[in-house]
C-alpha cells in the first residue's frame, strides 16, 4: 500500500514494450458544483501510469480528472459541450465482446496492441494499409517508408485473407473498410484490390488519399475507374485555402 494525497491505494506494475509501467493511484473526488458522469481508467500524461479517473460535468462542459502520485493532479476538458455529449450518448451501442481475437492480452489496455479479448465492440470501419510508400514527405508523418526504413505492401492474396478475417468477426463481421497508407494510389494494382474487396462481400469501401493524383493529367479518369471498381467514398483532408490557416501542419511546405 502507498499513501498519497491522504488516500491509500494498491500499487502494481507490469511490463510492456520493454518498459515497466505502474498501475494505481488515488481515486479523485468530486468538488462543489460538479456532477459525476462515470468512473473510468486513464493515463498520466508524463509517466503513463494507469490511474483511476472520474468524468464529470461542470460549467456546461464535461471534464476528466486523475491524480498521479508522482506528477500530481491532471484535469482536462473531456467534451467541450455537455449537451452535445449527452446527445451523443443516446447513440452509444452496447455491443457484445469479440470472440475471434488475434492478440493475447499480456498487459492492461492500452498497452496490448491488436484485437485482444479486452475489446467490447466489433469493427465499424476497418483500416487496411495498402502501402507505406508515399510521394510526399510531410514532416509530421511517422509512417511512410522513408521514415521507418522499409516498405510494407501486402500482396493481393494477403489482403484477401485480411478481408476474410474481418468478415469472420463475431458477433458481426466487418462490412466497411478504409484503404489507407502511405498513399494507396501509388499501388499499380489498386483497382484490382478494390474489385477483390467487393468480390469478398464488403459493402462500403473508403479510399484515404492526399488527392494529388486527381489533380494530375488523367485524374478525372482515375476517379471514374475507382468508382466503377467499387469505391464509395474518397477521404480527403482540407486544411484551408492557404498554409497560414493550419500552421501546425504547414510550417514546412511538405511538397
Amino acid at each position: 500500500m502507498k499513501k498519497a494525497y491522504g488516500k491509500r491505494f494498491i500499487e502494481k506494475s507490469f511490463n510492456a514494450f520493454g518498459r515497466t509501467f505502474k498501475l494505481g493511484g488515488p481515486i479523485p473526488e468530486l468538488r462543489e458544483g460538479e456532477e459525476l458522469v462515470r468512473r473510468t481508467i486513464s493515463l498520466c500524461p508524463v509517466c503513463y501510469r494507469l490511474l483511476p479517473a472520474i468524468v464529470f460535468e461542470r460549467d456546461e462542459k464535461i471534464w476528466i480528472r486523475k491524480i498521479c502520485p508522482e506528477h500530481g493532479e491532471v484535469e482536462e476538458i473531456y467534451w467541450g459541450d455537455a449537451k452535445l455529449f449527452y446527445k451523443a450518448l443516446r447513440y452509444e451501442v452496447k455491443a457484445k465482446p469479440i470472440k475471434v481475437v488475434y492478440t493475447e492480452a499480456k498487459a492492461p489496455c492500452p498497452f496490448t496492441c491488436g484485437l485482444c479479448p479486452y475489446h467490447m465492440t466489433y469493427t465499424s470501419l476497418a483500416n487496411i494499409v495498402l502501402t507505406n510508400r508515399c510521394d510526399l514527405s510531410c514532416w509530421y508523418c511517422f509512417f511512410y517508408a522513408e521514415r521507418v526504413g522499409y516498405v510494407y505492401e501486402p500482396t493481393l492474396e494477403e489482403l484477401r485473407e485480411m478481408i476474410r478475417s474481418l468478415k469472420k468477426q463475431y458477433p458481426r463481421g466487418g462490412l466497411a473498410v478504409q484503404l489507407t497508407g502511405g498513399e494507396p494510389c501509388l499501388r499499380d494494382d489498386l483497382l484490382d484490390v478494390i474489385k477483390m474487396i467487393r468480390e469478398e462481400g464488403i459493402r462500403h469501401i473508403q479510399l484515404n488519399t492526399h488527392g494529388l493524383r486527381f489533380a494530375y493529367a488523367g485524374g478525372d479518369k482515375l476517379i471514374t475507374e475507382l468508382r466503377r471498381a467499387g469505391v464509395n467514398t474518397i477521404y480527403l483532408s482540407f486544411d484551408g485555402i492557404s498554409p497560414a490557416v493550419n500552421h501546425k501542419n504547414h510550417w514546412k511546405i511538405p511538397f
